[in-house]
């Protein structure tokens, strides 16, 4: 049996789940780990701190803030600019599947 996409455990990143990804970070911002892992993409942890990494190295995303109040300290983040470009870039050359997606959510 052939396995489609990814390798288990690779740090590959899809540029369509990319684009999801910054997208509810966009109409969410600033959010954190917890907002996404809750929201409609169903990203499990692993998935959510894998393209938080790519975006963070990518500068696609920045840290906003950092509560400090409670034992976990909560950090939130927003898109950049080059994220926000990013974005408008790609759904304009993927209209149909963030058209689907964002009917779907």
């Amino acid at each position: 049996m052939t396995r489609r996409g990814p390798e288990k455990g690779s740090k590959y990143c899809d540029m369509v789940l990319l684009l999801k990804f910054l997208e509810f970070i966009k109409r969410d911002q600033p959010t954190n780990v917890y907002r996404i892992y809750h929201s409609q993409l169903r990203f499990d942890t692993k998935k959510i701190y894998r393209y938080l990494r790519y975006a963070l190295k990518l500068e696609l995303v920045k840290l906003a803030y950092v509560e400090e109040e409670r034992f976990l300290p909560a950090k939130f983040y927003e898109l950049t600019p080059l994220g926000t470009s990013l974005l408008n870039v790609g759904i304009e050359h993927t209209p149909k599947v963030t058209q689907d997606w964002r009917q779907k959510t």
